[in-house]
């Protein structure tokens, strides 16, 4: 089981270093090119954490049998950013930091479920692709805003 976080800003990855530096016992960090994983040392909480190609954080996940509590606690002390869950209804708010991801993520709903729509609605394709794009770009509204620097 795991689930999946969405930090609510940009967070660099220099900046998880530096939070986690004031930490009394900081957390093992190891990063790959494939993200990063970090591990509590006293929990054995560990997340692997998704970045972008501009070193950016873009999400967490939590491996673990249940829904950890802590989780979030953990993140946000480590990151000094608050995160929210795949469960949370403002899971939808923090998918897209730009208009081109926007764009990018309705495209890929609309292609995806244009031909279904327009075999049940019996409409054509291109009206099942347009009215499938609109609900996912609104779904998907740009929240995040600027980035903190470690201080």
């Amino acid at each position: 089981m795991h689930t999946d976080f969405l930090p609510t800003r940009k967070i660099p990855v220099s900046q998880l270093y530096g939070w986690n530096s004031r930490r009394a016992v900081p957390v093992d960090i190891d990063l790959s090119h494939r993200g990063c994983v970090i591990r509590d040392r006293f929990s054995g909480t560990a997340f692997l954490l998704s970045t972008d190609d501009f070193g950016f954080i873009r999400g967490a996940t939590l491996f673990a049998d249940t829904r950890d509590h802590l989780a979030h606690s953990l993140l946000s002390e480590v990151t000094g950013c608050e995160w929210v869950n795949e469960y949370s209804d403002q899971w939808a708010l923090y998918r897209c930091w730009s208009e081109e991801e926007r764009d990018a993520h309705a495209r890929e709903i609309a292609d995806d479920l244009a031909a279904d729509r327009a075999e049940a609605d019996g409409i054509s394709l291109d009206e099942a692709f347009e009215a499938e794009y609109q609900a996912a770009y609104d779904m998907h509204p740009l929240t995040i805003g600027g980035w903190q620097v470690a201080a």
